[in-house]
């Protein structure tokens, strides 16, 4: 799956009356989001099982928050730094890399590469439009983007890959995006 932002952001009502008129003009989506977003995914796994995946978003700090369920990892991703932190929240540790990612598109602007639009979906109980392009592991994917930046779908192949099972545009508390008090950081690079 494409990795500039897992995974998402919104204040959908005005940008969806003008979206389906620009949409039609775009020649690739915006794939970041451009407000606040709390995002439940449900994943396919490698045994065809159902998985979650909370994803937050902060729009001014560009910060992403991934919380798979049943992990005792979190994931905390800071875009303007290209830094990742993953906790383990059974160790209360902190380690920090770099971000995956060779480039990160930016709120409002559209995503590199070549993309090819397809139309219009729904999932989620909201509107998205559908884009063919290549993941990072350059296979072809269909990508569905909201006007605004969220992903809401992505499949390989007619198969499933993530979905938005339900999305809520509030904003995010920024010590959302922080490792808890009592954490020991690792740097690998040090």
């Amino acid at each position: 799956m494409k990795r500039i932002s897992l995974v998402a952001a919104f204040s959908l009502a005005v940008l969806v009356v003008g979206a389906a008129s620009a949409a039609d003009t775009m020649t690739a989506p915006f794939v970041t989001p451009m407000h606040d977003a709390d995002i439940d995914y449900v994943m396919v796994g490698p045994g065809g099982q159902h998985l979650h995946q909370r994803m937050r978003w902060n729009s001014q700090m560009w910060r992403q928050r991934v919380d798979p369920e049943g992990a005792s990892t979190v994931m905390l991703t800071d875009y303007r730094l290209h830094r990742l932190m993953v906790l383990d929240t059974t160790l209360k540790t902190a380690t920090v890399t770099e971000a995956p990612g060779e480039s990160f598109s930016a709120p409002g602007t559209p995503a590199p590469g070549a993309w090819k639009q397809v139309g219009p979906a729904t999932i989620a109980g909201e509107p998205c439009v559908i884009w063919e392009a290549a993941d990072t592991d350059n296979k072809p994917t269909d990508f569905c983007y909201t006007a605004d930046g969220l992903l809401l779908g992505a499949t390989q192949s007619g198969r499933l890959v993530v979905q938005a099972a339900s999305v809520n545009r509030a904003s995010q508390s920024a010590e959302l995006f922080d490792p808890p008090a009592g954490y020991h950081r690792i740097d690998p690079k040090h």
